[in-house]
């Protein structure tokens, strides 16, 4: 059988590898040590299938945004209990959620649990996050928001709160084809060219970087 393909996303090298230490015991998974712009590569030659985020990082939320939106299922770890991170980062594209006070078997069965397609975070921050994302942003600062019909702009929310295509079709009833003309109607309204690009102007936030800094190669952890 073979073993899931984890990757570890963290500045600070003690906690990638303290995270691969953690989990090193369990044979079903193999850690890597990921960065973000070698994520982004479409020539990367090895891609996680689960991807777990320091959530301790400054631009935590911006990264899930841009990962989520280039299909990684994603992990963010060690998200303190009483501030507003952990319901953000599920409206930012995040499948799981760990405070950090999770432990090794905590973060096993969330691996698990989103690889299936599930998402793993307490039910309070899962409703903390859909009140956010129906009452909070209503969209209508985007430029074209006004050119976009009801079926667009519903298609809109749903793709800058972090739901992919299938996810999107199975909400709306209708099918994956169908999402996918509306986004490319949408971009060319919206003056878009990512979902990443769609998901920080839905949300007011800055574009990202175009002059990222250099790529670090991904280095095996376990």
């Amino acid at each position: 059988m073979s073993s899931l393909l984890v990757g570890i996303l963290s500045e600070i090298r003690l906690f990638s590898d303290g995270v691969a230490h953690m989990l090193s015991a369990d044979s079903s998974l193999r850690l890597i040590e990921a960065d973000e712009e070698a994520l982004a590569d479409p020539a990367s030659t090895e891609r996680p299938q689960v991807l777990l985020l320091d959530g301790r990082q400054e631009n935590v939320l911006a990264s899930c945004r841009r990962l989520r939106a280039l299909g990684m299922t994603i992990i963010v770890l060690a998200v303190a209990e009483d501030g507003p991170l952990a319901a953000d980062a599920l409206i930012a594209g995040a499948r799981g959620i760990l405070y950090r006070s999770a432990r090794m078997e905590d973060v096993v069965q969330a691996v698990a649990h989103v690889q299936k397609g599930l998402i793993w975070a307490p039910r309070h921050v899962v409703a903390s996050a859909w009140t956010k994302c129906t009452e909070v942003t209503s969209g209508e600062h985007i430029a074209g928001w006004r050119s976009l019909s009801v079926r667009e702009r519903e298609v809109l929310r749903h793709a800058a709160a972090g739901l992919g295509n299938k996810e999107l079709a199975d909400r709306l009833a209708i099918s994956e084809a169908t999402v996918k003309a509306h986004l490319t109607r949408i971009f060319q309204k919206v003056g878009c060219h990512s979902r990443a690009e769609l998901a920080a102007a839905f949300h007011g936030i800055a574009p990202f970087d175009a002059n990222p800094p250099a790529k670090r190669p991904l280095r095996l952890l376990a």
